[in-house]
């Protein structure tokens, strides 16, 4: 039980840190380049700081962007392209692979039920589901952060002094920002799968999702 417990959290620390910290990260860093070149801030001080003040403030104010950036990053995904990595489309493949499930209840259960389901059944698969969610959440909310990376390298391929420079690295961001949603889409399709193949051996959790229903 002990063990499991570790497993639990350990999850939900690692979700947050690739959820929020991450992009957030991400954000923090893109501000103060654009601090910095517009010469709003100093690097020199900000480094002469004490290296444990740096780090926790660097910590909180990732978590803090990767927070307030989160209502955009999911505006962006419903509006970026939909690449067969859709709910339906799990089910169908799921389906697909296990015909004999095709007719059971939970194949067409909401997906936040299901895991509750897992993690009730097995703390340790949920662990992992849950570890796949923020690897997806990560590569969807950094997207956003390079959408502004990105604008912030057009305008120096225009304005700015290393134009050849600004131009690769516009390239480089727009290849990166298509394959982090690409992937993180992918991501998403493989933790609904994997929700889905171990609900498929909880034993009675058709009964349990009729019942609800009644």
């Amino acid at each position: 039980m002990a063990s499991q417990g570790i497993i639990v959290t350990l999850a939900v620390g690692i979700f947050d840190l690739f959820t929020y910290g991450i992009p957030g990260a991400l954000h923090l860093s893109l501000i103060i380049y654009v601090l910095a070149r517009l010469n709003i801030i100093d690097l020199a001080s900000l480094a002469s700081a004490p290296s444990v003040l740096q780090v926790i403030g660097a910590a909180v104010a990732s978590y803090l962007l990767g927070h307030l950036a989160y209502p955009l990053s999911a505006l962006l995904d419903k509006m970026a392209p939909r690449w067969n990595w859709g709910v339906v489309h799990a089910r169908r493949e799921f389906v697909a692979r296990v015909p004999e499930a095709r007719d059971r209840a939970f194949v067409h259960a909401d997906t936040s039920v299901l895991l509750a389901a897992v993690e009730l059944h097995d703390k340790e698969a949920a662990g992992e589901i849950t570890r796949l969610q923020g690897v997806a959440l990560m590569l969807r909310n950094s997207a956003l952060a390079l959408v502004f990376a990105l604008v912030v390298a057009m305008i120096e391929l225009v304005v700015g002094p290393a134009r050849v420079l600004a131009g690769i690295c516009a390239a480089l961001l727009l290849v990166s920002l298509t394959a982090a949603i690409r992937h993180g889409r992918r991501v998403r399709h493989w933790d609904r799968l994997k929700t889905l193949e171990i609900c498929f051996w909880i034993p009675g959790i058709d009964n349990s999702l009729d019942a609800s229903h009644r």
